[in-house]
């Protein structure tokens, strides 16, 4: 897994992710690609505010900008665009014009992932629509209601 620190979410140690159609319950918050922490979604201060902490990648591979708890580590020429409230956060790319991450807070530790387009470290595609989720040709979830019992959710390889 690398040195990489997971952070609980305050209050509560997981949170329910919707993306597209899919449930996922009872997460922690982090999704992993390639065995790393590709992004993790936090709700702070109490359940108040929600933070988002991501890798931006090319289809490459090589990440291109890094954003740490909704303020920018690297972002060169300013490419990527974060608009933040305390119930929503998007970020978009202004060279492609497109939504990078779309991420809206609900009730009761409910996040929902409304639009998605990125790439992990290794290049694979993830998009998410208002139907599905899907990560390259690997894998398209549509309907899926589980639970993570407070585990990360894992990209397929």
């Amino acid at each position: 897994m690398g040195s990489y620190h997971f952070v609980s979410l305050k209050g509560s140690n997981t949170v329910d992710i919707q993306l597209g159609t899919n449930i996922l319950r009872n997460t922690n918050g982090t999704f992993l690609a390639h065995g790393k922490e590709q992004l993790r979604i936090e709700l702070m201060e109490d359940q108040q505010k929600l933070v988002l902490t991501m890798g931006v990648f090319m289809p490459t591979g090589t990440e291109v900008a890094t954003l740490k708890q909704n303020a920018w580590e690297n972002n060169p020429n300013d490419r990527f665009l974060l608009t933040s409230t305390p119930e929503m956060i998007k970020v978009e790319d202004t060279t492609l014009k497109t939504t990078v991450m779309e991420i809206h807070k609900a009730e009761n530790h409910n996040v929902s992932i409304s639009a998605a387009k990125f790439y992990t470290s290794k290049g694979t595609l993830s998009e998410v629509s208002a139907e599905w989720w899907r990560v390259g040709n690997k894998m398209e979830l549509t309907g899926i209601d589980t639970d993570l019992e407070g585990g990360a959710i894992e990209f397929p390889e």
